[in-house]
């Protein structure tokens, strides 16, 4: 009455080995896709960004909330979020209860400081000039390199630095 039946222990092990593994580490991967009615209660917290600090591919985030202070330590998506954020800026974010150090909290909202706006310049009135139209005046050019020993020096020609030079003549008729 031998009976060869595979024995059932094995397969017991594995779905034993496959459910804690699951437990541990699926609802890390399946919470974005549940809808959130699903998921349960969960409280939003509004607070100011005290300080941030990146290391290697961790990002640091100091929060004041109106409940304390808490350490938002982000993982994922760190040079986006460190892009999107900075100090001083006011963000709001979901969590499951309120705790002093979160990982990887879903950002809701980020408000970017307000900076103070620069008050206005006063308009100055343009000063009234005639109708005669200036043309730009012609850059000079650099004077040369100095000469070497025993060369002659050569001035510039005079005409060029007088300022009585340059003529404003009046704007030439348009022809249509």
């Amino acid at each position: 009455m031998n009976t060869n039946k595979p024995s059932r222990f094995p397969l017991f092990l594995l779905g034993l080995v496959l459910g804690i593994l699951g437990a541990i580490f699926l609802p890390g991967y399946v919470r974005p896709y549940i809808p959130q009615w699903v998921m349960g209660k969960t409280i939003v917290v509004k607070g100011t960004v005290a300080a941030k600090q990146k290391k290697e591919d961790v990002l640091l985030l100091t929060v004041d909330t109106p409940e304390g202070a808490l350490l938002a330590t982000f993982k994922r998506k760190v040079d986006e979020i460190n892009l999107l954020i900075n100090e001083k800026d006011s963000i709001e974010f979901t969590l499951p209860k309120y705790s002093p150090f979160i990982d990887d909290p879903k950002i809701i909202r980020v408000v970017k400081e307000q900076q103070a706006a620069p008050a206005p310049a006063p308009l100055e009135q343009p000063k009234e000039q005639g109708t005669k139209e200036v043309k730009p005046r012609r850059q000079e050019k650099p004077p040369a390199a100095a000469p070497a020993q025993g060369a002659t020096e050569m001035k510039p020609p005079a005409a060029a630095s007088a300022p009585s030079a340059t003529v404003n003549k009046p704007p030439a008729a348009e022809v249509r």
